[in-house]
C-alpha cells in the first residue's frame, strides 16, 4: 500500500509541500522513505493526490504533488454516532474503529451513569487528542475526508437540539426489535441516520424515554452483553451492511419489507449496551 499522508491546502499539480518535524519523522524514519519515493497525500476534505519525495534530508522533507486521484469511497449513508463517554482507552479504541467503519461524525456525549467526568480542560485536551485519532485512521483505511468530531456535551443538551427527521436508533438490551430488522425497514434511499449508544452501565429509563421521544428507535444487538466498546462499533457494522457500503446492494432490503424472516420481535433475554 502506498503511504498516505494528511496535509491540508493541497492545490495544483507541481505544487511544493514543506512537511512538519512530525510529518518529516514519520515518513523518514517511521516508513523509512528515501528521495524520489512515491506516496499519496490528501486533505481531509475530499481531496487525494500522487506525490513524490523531493528532499529527504536529516531534518526536513519536501514532496511535490503530481496528480489527482480519484476519491476514496465514502459511505452512502451519513451515519452520525453519538457515544456517551467511556474510559479514556475505550472511547479512544471507539472512536478510531468508527472511523474505519465510515461514521461521518462522532458526538461525545455525558450521561447520567458515565463514568468519566469532564470539565472544560479537559473536554478541549480529549477534543485535541481524539481529532488526532481520527486524522491518523483516516489515514490508515484510506478515507480523504476526516469525519467530524465534536466536542463533548451533555446527552440531555444534544437531544434537545435534535433534528427528529432525521432517522436513528438508540441500543437497549430489553427493546422488541433487532437493530438490523429496524434499519432494513428504512429502505436503501436512507441517506442520514444516527446511532446512540449508552456507556458502561448503560442508559437510565428516563434517558431511554427522552431519546425515544426525539424519534430514535430502541434497538437490540442480540442476546449477549456487549461492553459499550463493542455494541456501538457492532452497531455501526450492522447498518453499513444493511444501508451503506459492507454489503451487496441486492440484499438491501425494501421499505416495509421485513428483514429477518422469523424474528418474532420479543426481547432478547441478555442484554446489549
Amino acid at each position: 500500500m502506498t503511504p498516505r499522508l494528511l496535509v491540508p491546502g493541497l492545490q495544483a499539480p507541481g505544487q511544493h509541500i514543506a512537511l512538519d518535524p512530525d510529518q518529516t519523522h514519520y515518513l523518514l524514519r517511521v516508513l523509512r522513505l528515501r528521495a524520489d519515493d512515491a506516496l499519496e497525500l490528501f486533505d481531509g476534505i475530499g481531496g487525494r493526490w500522487s506525490a513524490r519525495l523531493r528532499i529527504a534530508s536529516r531534518h526536513d522533507a519536501v514532496v511535490v504533488l503530481e496528480a489527482p486521484l480519484p476519491p476514496g469511497a465514502e459511505s452512502p449513508i451519513r451515519l452520525v454516532l453519538v457515544q456517551c463517554l467511556s474510559a479514556a482507552d475505550r472511547m479512544d479504541f471507539t472512536i478510531e474503529k468508527a472511523v474505519e467503519l465510515g461514521v461521518a461524525a462522532i458526538v461525545p456525549v455525558a450521561s447520567a451513569r458515565s463514568v468519566v467526568r469532564l470539565d472544560d480542560d479537559r473536554a478541549a485536551r480529549r477534543l485535541a487528542h481524539w481529532r488526532r485519532i481520527v486524522a491518523a485512521a483516516a489515514m490508515q483505511c484510506g478515507r480523504d475526508r476526516l469525519p467530524e468530531i465534536a466536542a463533548p456535551t451533555t446527552l440531555a443538551d444534544w437531544l434537545a437540539t435534535r433534528d427528529a427527521r432525521t432517522p436513528g436508533w438508540v441500543l437497549a438490551p430489553a427493546a422488541p426489535v433487532a437493530l438490523a430488522s429496524a434499519a432494513a425497514r428504512l429502505g436503501s434511499a436512507t441517506r442520514d441516520a444516527v446511532l446512540l449508544v449508552g456507556p458502561e452501565s448503560g442508559l437510565g429509563d428516563a434517558e431511554l424515554a427522552a431519546a425515544c421521544n426525539t424519534g430514535l428507535v430502541a434497538a437490540h444487538l442480540g442476546p449477549r452483553v456487549l461492553r459499550t466498546e463493542t455494541a456501538g462499533l457492532a452497531a455501526l457494522a450492522v447498518l453499513q451492511a444493511r444501508l451503506g457500503d459492507l454489503g451487496d446492494p441486492a440484499d438491501a432490503a425494501a421499505p416495509g419489507e421485513p428483514a429477518e424472516r422469523g424474528d418474532p420481535g420479543t426481547p432478547p433475554q441478555g442484554a446489549s449496551v
